[in-house]
């Protein structure tokens, strides 16, 4: 396949870019600063997400569409998070349509995940309230996507509460919309083994239209 991976040089970006690679597909490597060497099947870009035409221009003549872009919480407040992230989405959304690419995969947040029936993690006692207004924009995105604002054959990833650098496994549990909690009542995954998630769901299709997580 001919994949584009927006926010390839992230922590979980750059996850998905090696799998993807890993498995012979094509990459295109789209990053805020171009700090990627092209090699082999990949081609590395510098653009900007919140330009639909950018987008759209980039995502011509490809299969599938990754997102995996954040603004990060390191570099911008909450509030300002959450704004870059919907605009970045609504116009990430228009230029894949432009383009005329059907399928997209987006690496979305643990916030829309349920803690407990009737109750979002979002909305429980034990997280961060500092982060809310950036994970309250990311689960609007995930709603207008199940409202089907967006003629789009979509998939929308959450992680668990717990991400991080890690062994590729290849082996872990998958949900939909509950939050994953192991014996321990851990919540956890390796970046590496969530990316083989995400690119075991663009080759399989198990969940078009509708969001899935992945967890030990």
């Amino acid at each position: 396949m001919s994949i584009v991976v927006f926010g390839a040089s992230g922590n979980i970006g750059s996850n998905i870019r090696k799998e993807a690679l890993s498995r012979n597909h094509r990459v295109t490597a789209v990053t805020r600063s171009s700090n990627l060497e092209p090699a082999g099947r990949l081609t590395a870009l510098k653009a900007d997400i919140a330009d639909p035409e950018e987008v759209a221009k980039i995502s011509a003549g490809h299969d599938a569409v990754i997102s995996a872009y954040s603004p990060g919480l390191r570099r911008h407040s909450a509030e300002d998070a959450a704004v870059l992230i919907e605009n970045a989405h609504a116009s990430l959304f228009e230029g894949v349509k432009r383009a005329g690419v059907r399928r997209i995969i987006i690496v979305g947040g643990v916030g829309s995940l349920q803690a407990s029936p009737g109750v979002d993690v979002v909305d429980s006692d034990f997280y961060p309230a500092d982060h809310k207004a950036h994970t309250l924009r990311n689960r609007e995105i995930l709603r207008s996507l199940k409202r089907g604002e967006h003629d789009l054959d979509w998939t929308y990833v959450s992680p668990p509460l717990s991400i991080k650098a890690g062994e590729r496994t290849g082996r872990f549990r998958l949900g939909e919309d509950a939050l994953l909690r192991d014996d321990t009542g851990e919540s956890r995954i390796s970046e590496a083994d969530f990316a083989v998630a995400i690119l075991d769901e663009l080759d399989k299709g198990q969940f078009i239209r509708r969001r899935f997580t992945a967890a030990y």
